[in-house]
């Protein structure tokens, strides 16, 4: 098994030998065997071990010898002990969640590159079919991926019998979690009565799974790079805003699979999508991080942007640097980012805020007052660009809103003496 482990490690991921890795070790003989084969092959390598205080004394024998083991070779071992009883999840998320969140602080504290695990060929299995029992897409088919991020899984290609066989050849110690015997957990059953029934009805019923999921994982990359490909060519980002032509999605055949690669990175469910490809403008859906509204002809996919209403800042004569670049002068400026204003008719300091609920102005060109939010709607304005507005006003009077139209309360008459520039850099 070494000299095939090196094999694949070393042609797989070749960088290893010149990084510095962290391998999550529980004490069982998948991460033990890791680690004893790393250690030889492998330059720098530190452990790292998670005690979830789950299994009473059971638990402290774990964390013991991974702590032995690692003094026996000098290798550098960091050990928490976590509580999940704080976590509103399961017991298996917050171990999860608390698990990864861990190895990601020990890497940007300790400078270590990558993270190994190991899951191996059984778990690969086991995973694949949880994941249709469940329902899935063809990333669920692919089961568990090589690799994700900073974290690898080098015992993909290898499966439970060779690991045990291994550690008992080598003799490397390692400790039973009896809680694996019990069946309350999905992966328990389906590793305990169903993959040893598969076993039964095939010579190569896991040898042939496992083929299929290496395919499937080939078919599901080959369909990121053409999804990747889709978004570059109809997701046009203009400041913040995606813009998505309707009509160019709903010609993607077939219409649900490419709605569902097209959008399940942003959290939208694709029959939602394809609901509000019919719906009038205006109409929205959100995720957890992003809000699809219906445009024009378009998609208009952004983030929420929610600001503070309440923040404010006081603009003195001598300008403003922070949150915009605001002067002042008597020399009038030619642009766009220049307001000429009747000076006598400001009052200082003046005041930069975002809009709120009711806000009112007296835009220049037309009679009569028009609500902020009025001015926003006939302007087009996304959900983001309105939060990300300014407005320059004095007193409780907006003088302009900022970079697009002024009041024209403050502009300069045929009778004004002193005429004040406002400069936005």
């Amino acid at each position: 098994m070494k000299s095939r482990f090196q094999t694949h490690l070393y042609s797989r991921f070749p960088a290893l030998r010149l990084q510095r890795i962290l391998v999550a070790v529980s004490g069982g003989v998948d991460s033990m065997v890791l680690l004893d084969l790393l250690r030889e092959l492998v330059d720098e390598v530190a452990v790292a071990h998670c005690n979830f205080q789950l299994r009473g004394k059971d638990s402290v024998k774990d964390e013991q010898l991974v702590e032995s083991y690692c003094k026996r070779y000098e290798l550098t071992c960091h050990i928490k002990r976590f509580d999940t009883k704080l976590f509103k999840q399961s017991t298996q998320m917050a171990a999860r969640t608390l698990r990864y969140n861990w190895f990601e602080e020990l890497c940007n504290s300790n400078g270590y590159d990558i993270v190994l695990t190991a899951h191996h060929a059984d778990d690969n299995i086991e995973t694949l079919l949880m994941n249709i029992i469940r329902g899935t897409g063809i990333e669920g088919l692919a089961a568990i991926p090589e690799q994700n991020g900073r974290i690898i899984r080098p015992l993909l290609p290898f499966y439970k019998s060779e690991i045990v066989n291994y550690a008992q050849a080598q003799e490397i110690p390692w400790r039973e979690d009896y809680s694996n015997q019990s069946d309350d957990y999905l992966r328990n059953a389906m590793r305990h009565h169903v993959i040893p029934e598969l076993a039964k009805l095939h010579p190569k019923a896991l040898e042939n799974t496992s083929k299929t999921i290496d395919f499937t994982k080939q078919a599901a990359l080959v369909i990121q790079q053409q999804t990747v490909q889709l978004q570059e060519q109809l997701f046009q980002n203009k400041k913040g805003t995606i813009y998505i032509p309707i009509q160019e999605i709903k010609a993607l055949k077939p219409l649900s699979f490419w709605s569902h690669q097209l959008f399940r990175t942003y959290g939208f469910d694709h029959r939602e999508v394809i609901k509000l490809m019919n719906a009038q403008k205006g109409k929205q859906i959100s995720s957890h991080n992003y809000v699809l509204e219906v445009g024009r002809d378009e998609f208009l996919l952004y983030q929420p942007f929610t600001h503070d209403a309440e923040k404010e800042f006081a603009v003195y004569k001598d300008g403003l640097s922070e949150p915009l670049n605001l002067t002042f002068s008597k020399e009038q400026l030619n642009t766009k980012n220049a307001l000429t204003v009747d000076e006598e008719t400001i009052l200082f300091p003046m005041t930069l805020r975002k809009w709120k609920k009711g806000d009112h102005f007296y835009p220049t060109g037309m009679t009569g007052s028009k609500k902020v939010s009025k001015f926003f709607k006939d302007e087009k304005y996304t959900a983001t660009q309105k939060a990300a507005q300014w407005l320059l006003c004095s007193g409780n009077d907006i003088v302009w809103i900022v970079g697009k139209r002024a009041d024209r309360r403050f502009t300069p008459s045929e009778n004004t003496i002193n005429l004040l520039n406002i400069n936005l850099k």
